[in-house]
C-alpha cells in the first residue's frame, strides 16, 4: 500500500486506541484492555514490570498497581505513523499520569510524566479499529509522594 493511499481516518481510529488505555485506567474498565486497546499476545515494558507477554499479564499488573487509587492520564505530544503496508504503525505519545493518595495518603499525589512508545496492528475484523501489539512505556520524571502506589 503507498503512503500516498492511506485513509486518514486511521490515524484518529490509532489516536483513539492510545486515549482508551487512560480511560480504561482512569474509569478502572480493566476489560477494555482486552477488547479495544491491546492484542492478545501484546508484548509490553513498562518501568515497573518488564517483559510483559499476552493482554491477561498487562492487564493483570495494571490493576494490582492502580486499583486502589483514582488516577488522572492525560496525553500531550503525539507522532503517529503509519507504515507503508497500511497495517502497521508506529506511535509516540507524551503522558502525565497523576495518582491521588486515599487513606493515610490523602491529599498527597505523585505525578509521573514520559512517554508510550506503540506499535500497532490494523485489525481487519473491525473497520477502523487499531490495536497496540508492543508498548514501551518510558518515564522522563515523577515527582510527589511514592507511596500512594500502595492505596490504603
Amino acid at each position: 500500500m503507498a503512503v500516498s493511499s492511506l485513509n486518514p481516518v486511521d490515524y484518529n481510529a490509532i489516536k483513539n486506541t492510545i486515549a482508551r488505555y487512560c480511560i480504561a485506567l482512569d474509569t478502572k474498565d480493566w476489560q477494555l484492555l482486552k477488547t479495544a486497546v491491546f492484542t492478545p499476545d501484546v508484548q509490553a515494558d513498562f518501568p515497573f514490570n518488564h517483559d510483559m507477554r499476552g493482554v491477561d499479564a498487562v492487564s493483570q499488573t495494571i490493576q494490582g498497581r492502580l486499583k486502589n487509587i483514582p488516577t488522572q492520564h492525560a496525553l500531550t505530544t503525539q507522532m503517529v505513523e503509519i507504515q507503508p503496508d497500511g497495517v502497521t504503525a508506529k506511535a509516540t505519545t507524551y503522558f502525565t499520569g497523576i495518582h491521588f493518595g486515599r487513606g493515610k495518603w490523602q491529599g498527597q499525589h505523585l505525578t509521573s510524566w514520559g512517554s508510550y512508545v506503540d506499535t500497532l496492528i490494523r485489525d481487519d475484523s473491525k473497520a477502523g479499529k487499531w490495536l497496540i501489539s508492543k508498548r514501551t512505556v518510558l518515564f522522563t520524571e515523577r515527582i510527589g509522594e511514592e507511596r500512594v502506589m500502595e492505596g490504603e
